[in-house]
């Protein structure tokens, strides 16, 4: 079964909400939900101009998106094997392709947002470790399915960065990677492989087991 319109608007909405993470380092939990209800209005207000302007849907993830993410953490697990041969220039480059990938394909995610249910849940004793803190949320799709995803997040400092995303138990980072080292194998060449490189062409979505996911109570 194919989610990409609500797993899309689950998603977009559920990132967007970890940029309270971005902040001084608080309670994780109290972040999300309180930029949660923030952003659920924003989408709302702003709803006529979302759907007519796709560059503004972009701005909002990117405001959004960039603040929360720790890209160059990320970068350097994507590319794998393949970082420490990379230029410096090459690194940087991915990351911002990389980036701005992220953001294209969650800004439509935000204009399909439509009042999905989605709940950030209590944090446990074992949801924090050292520098480490897992954020687990549930987003529910239009048909009742439940989808849980978890956050891995890393505090550097005063801040709380997510370095990985786990959704119903698929390892996002690992298929980001994954793809990225399909593509060195595909053109044998890290700059070819870069100026090809897209989030979409992961398809995440339909890599998510919706079926495995639990019917929300009614």
């Amino acid at each position: 079964m194919t989610l990409k319109q609500p797993f899309a608007a689950v998603m977009a909405l559920v990132l967007m909400a970890m940029a309270g993470l971005a902040q001084a380092a608080q309670d994780p939990r109290e972040l999300v939900q309180d930029t949660l209800d923030r952003m659920t209005t924003l989408i709302d207000q702003n709803r006529d101009r979302l759907n007519k302007e796709p560059e503004y849907a972009r701005q909002l993830v990117r405001e959004e998106l960039v603040p929360l993410v720790d890209f160059k953490r990320i970068t350097r697990m994507v590319m794998g094997d393949y970082f420490d041969e990379a230029s410096r220039d090459q690194k940087y480059r991915f990351l911002d392709v990389f980036k701005n990938s992220l953001i294209n394909t969650y800004a439509s995610g935000v204009t399909l947002y439509q009042g999905q249910k989605i709940e950030v849940l209590p944090m446990r004793e074992e949801d924090r470790k050292g520098n480490y803190a897992r954020v687990r949320v549930q987003g529910t799709t239009d048909d009742g399915k439940v989808i849980p995803v978890y956050f891995t997040l890393f505090q550097d400092g005063d801040q709380w960065k997510v370095v990985n995303v786990f959704v119903n138990g698929l390892d996002l980072r690992a298929v980001y990677q994954a793809q990225f080292a399909q593509s060195m194998q595909q053109y044998g060449d890290l700059d070819k492989a870069i100026d090809n490189w897209s989030a979409q062409n992961a398809d995440v979505e339909e890599k998510v087991d919706i079926e495995s996911a639990p019917q929300s109570a009614r």
